[in-house]
């Protein structure tokens, strides 16, 4: 049998086998215990389960109907997740101090070869509905493998950021990338500045601290992953923007209060032109937008990168709504409403008891 078969076959057995999950509320159990502590653990969960989630993923890419498979920009991601498939099964388990700095410094190079593989997977998506390659009927299904492929790599990310971050001087207030006591005001305002910031270099003349008005009551703290947090609340507030920026009287108002000991509310309501019925369900949808862009000016970038425009790429809803679900360690806890006179997006955030 040539190499290049048994390597198949290696990730095929891989593939069959049943990971483990963890949720945050899981990491969150953890906050007491010693990073030297932790660590074991860890390596040997990474260890165990990354083969297994990397064979699966290169599975379902090379599954992908419609010649979707053969993409160029799919095959770069298939490609990488072949080269840390192969990477990661050629390391013994790590046992002594050295194995596991050797590890460690695996697991960071396979963290940075990934970095780009959301904007990677969307200009590919994109490529093939200009390409006329994925009709309307296909979109259950896509949706369908897209969800599960972003579910599974926002917790396999997570999982490696953590595992990196044990290895360096702990932050205050902090387990590892969590924050024990974020500010959710703090959190929002630095979306709001940052989006300041796009239009100002975008040529956009809108002024946000004139069209958005914060209501809360009194400063909220949470446990959660700061980054991920405002990637969702920076998203869903471009959405708003782009809709109220041609008004007359554009206004945005974020409601944050405790909603009760376990959960706080969050509803960011805009008086744009609102979403028609018949498309309040594709905004679920991957790569979905009214402000559709070129394939060449999807840039590769890194996870949280603030280098993109205002409007067009498309992922802002749908990953926001796979980071919330992480977050919570559950579901459907984004809702929409929307019609001719705006829109309101409710966020249920979960408050862990430490």
């Amino acid at each position: 049998m040539s190499h290049f078969s048994k390597f198949y076959n290696k990730i095929f057995d891989y593939s069959l086998k049943k990971g483990k999950h963890i949720y945050f509320k899981d990491m969150i159990s953890f906050h007491k215990t010693s990073p030297n502590n932790i660590i074991p653990i860890m390596t040997n969960h990474i260890y165990q389960e990354m083969p297994i989630r990397l064979a699966n993923r290169v599975t379902d890419l090379n599954d992908l109907p419609f010649g979707l498979s053969k993409n160029h920009s799919i095959n770069k991601i298939r490609e990488k997740y072949l080269d840390s498939f192969d990477e990661l099964t050629s390391i013994n388990n790590p046992q002594t101090p050295s194995q596991v700095e050797e590890f460690r410094s695996s697991i960071e190079t396979i963290y940075n070869r990934h970095s780009a593989t959301l904007t990677t997977m969307s200009k590919g998506l994109y490529e093939l509905q200009s390409e006329n390659k994925i009709s309307p009927l296909d979109a259950p299904y896509i949706q369908s493998f897209l969800n599960r492929f972003h579910k599974n790599r926002t917790e396999i990310r997570i999982i490696l950021e953590q595992y990196l971050s044990l290895f360096k001087p702990p932050l205050q207030n902090h387990c590892g990338i969590i924050h024990l006591d974020s500010n959710l005001e703090n959190i929002l305002q630095q979306a709001i500045d940052n989006i300041q910031n796009i239009c100002d270099t975008n040529g956009i003349d809108l002024y946000l601290s004139d069209i958005i008005k914060i209501q809360q009551s009194s400063s909220i703290t949470i446990p959660t992953l700061e980054h991920y947090l405002y990637y969702i609340l920076f998203e869903l507030l471009k959405n708003s923007i782009e809709a109220v920026r041609l008004k007359k009287n554009p206004q945005i108002t974020i409601t944050v209060e405790n909603f009760d000991e376990s959960w706080v509310f969050i509803k960011i309501q805009d008086n744009g032109h609102g979403v028609e019925e018949e498309n309040l369900e594709k905004i679920w949808y991957y790569s979905y937008t009214t402000h559709p862009m070129e394939t060449q000016d999807i840039l590769e970038q890194d996870d949280f990168s603030v280098k993109s425009p205002l409007s067009g790429f498309g992922y802002g809803l749908p990953i926001s709504d796979v980071y919330m679900n992480f977050l919570n360690s559950s579901s459907n806890n984004i809702k929409v409403l929307s019609d001719s006179n705006g829109t309101s997006i409710y966020l249920m955030l979960r408050k862990y008891k430490l």
